[in-house]
């Protein structure tokens, strides 16, 4: 009977230490500044495209389409720690701005231009 006993002692151990399902850890300060940076760089990226796009020339498609892809690209990274911390809402936040960004970075793609993967 004994065995029993310790066998039902160390499952119920091992229970204990599972992480209740729904739970996530809270992001650490290298997650927070990883998601802060890439969303200041995507600012940048924007900026960079709303120059390229007011000039009176004829776009410059593969800049264009480099930069909606980068930002699109920042925004998937973003929402990927989001996604990792789901109960948080400043990088929730972060991750709705972001897709915000990207979408507005897509529609400013001049039709002349074609960049299949920025229009996903």
């Amino acid at each position: 009977m004994r065995p029993h006993l310790l066998l039902a002692a160390l499952l119920a151990t091992a229970c204990a230490a599972i992480p209740a399902a729904g739970t996530q850890e809270a992001p650490n300060d290298e997650e927070r500044a990883s998601a802060r940076a890439q969303e200041l760089r995507a600012e940048e990226l924007e900026s960079a495209l709303s120059t390229l796009s007011a000039g009176e020339k004829p776009p410059d498609c593969s800049r264009t389409c480099e930069l909606v892809d980068q930002i699109c690209d920042l925004t998937r990274r973003i929402c990927l720690i989001s996604a990792r911390h789901g109960d948080d809402t400043d990088l929730a936040g972060r991750c709705s701005a972001a897709e915000q960004r990207c979408a507005r970075s897509r529609g400013r793609i001049p039709p002349s231009c074609s960049c299949p993967a920025a229009r996903r």
